[in-house]
């Protein structure tokens, strides 16, 4: 009966910390939304009269109509089984990649490399702004290419997808993700996660993590950096380990029988009190 109150105690404490990350992520959201709204309240009291009409409403709409239009299109998009119509200057607004010195004599951009759905939904949003997101998988394939090509707020958006959808069995997965497209708030989030739910982890959550980001992620987050790594069943980061602390690798030997009679099993030895790294 005590054990059970104890794990429902734990589970309890579990959920709050948990809360407390979505209440924390909520704060984030509800500040940005006001800084737009103040801003765009800014920006109808300055013109005195609605925004639909002004020059930037107008320009937006033009940009938005010009979506694999011929019209005035200047560069062409090749995908895997297509040719996107598109224009080198909402290029040029959209990223700092796609500058003069990489456009301008440039006729076509090659993107036959990129999977179809995600080109197609990062072409939609640099014209329209509009972002479907209908799975995480999608996501997480679509912000590593808006990294890759500098698109800053596109990779915010799935960001804030990301977050709302992460679960615990994913959130290893996410902060690899976050950690390579320096995704800051992604980043954050699931650290907060895997921090409340570390016992709940198993080897196979941190089979995709690459050895070093794994081991950066043990040594913050563990007292044991080395026993988590054995019990994570991940040689390349016993390896990391033992490089990184090799004036203690000696302490290992200490535990061996030396007669050569016996050997201490490596799990025993690493879960020993007396090595550790």
């Amino acid at each position: 009966m005590r054990i059970l109150e104890m794990d429902q105690a734990t589970e309890v404490a579990k959920l709050q910390q948990h809360l407390s990350l979505l209440k924390q992520e909520y704060s984030k959201l509800q500040t940005k939304y006001h800084d737009v709204e103040f801003k765009y309240n800014a920006i109808s009291a300055s013109n005195g009269k609605g925004t639909d009409d002004t020059f930037a409403s107008r320009l937006l709409k033009t940009v938005s109509s010009l979506y694999n239009s011929e019209t005035y299109s200047d560069i062409d998009i090749i995908l895997k089984e297509e040719k996107m119509k598109a224009h080198k200057l909402v290029l040029s607004a959209r990223s700092n990649l796609w500058n003069e010195s990489m456009l301008s004599n440039r006729k076509e951009l090659d993107w036959s490399d990129i999977e179809t759905e995600v080109a197609m939904a990062i072409i939609s949003w640099i014209y329209t702004s509009n972002l479907d997101l209908t799975s995480s998988g999608l996501a997480l394939k679509l912000i590593k290419k808006a990294h890759d090509f500098k698109l800053e707020n596109l990779v915010e958006l799935c960001e804030q997808f990301l977050i709302s959808v992460v679960t615990i069995r994913s959130c290893v997965k996410f902060y690899s993700v976050a950690e390579e497209t320096e995704a800051s708030n992604l980043l954050e989030y699931c650290s907060g996660l895997i921090s409340v739910h570390w016992d709940d982890l198993n080897s196979s959550d941190f089979e995709h993590m690459n050895g070093p980001l794994l081991y950066k992620m043990l040594k913050n987050k563990t007292q044991y950096p080395l026993h988590t790594a054995v019990r994570l069943q991940r040689e390349d980061v016993v390896f990391l380990c033992l490089v990184e602390n090799s004036s203690k690798v000696s302490d290992f030997f200490y535990w061996m029988d030396l007669s050569l009679s016996s050997v201490v099993p490596t799990e025993y030895i690493l879960s020993s009190p007396g090595y550790y790294c």
